[in-house]
């Protein structure tokens, strides 16, 4: 069972992978084109900023949640491995439980303003698209996280370990 969960894991942190590679490159073409036609055409491309600002925003969150995977973002190393191996599991059980916790928070809110803005019909000013396509990044990025805080979890209390293979590499 652990070996299909670590599939779909993977798969979904190939996914990721895969969104960070594509949104880098958006935001390349968008920020190098912008600046080319500002010197050579003597014209800005107003839409760049709304692009570029949202999608930083999915890249932030995207990779954070890759961070989650290997637990880059929900241990300190510092402490953590000065303590007993006993009470190892125990401390990245607690910290699983605080991360998901407030990685919820961030879920719900950016769920809550999804709708609100579906709701509401309100649209960005320079695209005129509709703002709950922006703010469905904080969602996903939130629920991406909660993923991979449970998988990092699991993975130090199986002794599976994702870590492991990262050791390997």
């Amino acid at each position: 069972m652990m070996k299909g969960y670590k599939k779909v894991m993977d798969f979904i942190a190939g996914l990721e992978k895969w969104i960070l590679v594509l949104s880098t490159v958006l935001i390349l073409i968008l920020t190098v084109g912008n600046v080319l036609s500002r010197k050579l055409l003597h014209r800005s491309w107003s839409f760049t900023e709304e692009l570029v600002v949202a999608v930083f925003v999915l890249i932030t969150l995207v990779a954070a949640a890759l961070a989650c995977r290997e637990g880059e973002l929900v241990s300190l190393p510092l402490l953590t491995d000065r303590l007993p191996k006993k009470s190892r599991k125990p401390v990245a059980v607690m910290i699983t439980v605080l991360s998901v916790a407030f990685t919820a928070v961030l879920f719900r809110y950016g769920l809550d303003k999804v709708l609100t803005q579906l709701e509401n019909g309100k649209r960005t000013f320079v695209l005129n698209w509709p703002e709950w396509i922006f703010w469905s990044f904080i969602p996903i990025g939130a629920g991406c996280m909660v993923l991979h805080f449970i998988e990092y979890c699991l993975d130090v209390c199986t002794d599976f370990q994702y870590v492991k293979k990262k050791g390997e590499v």
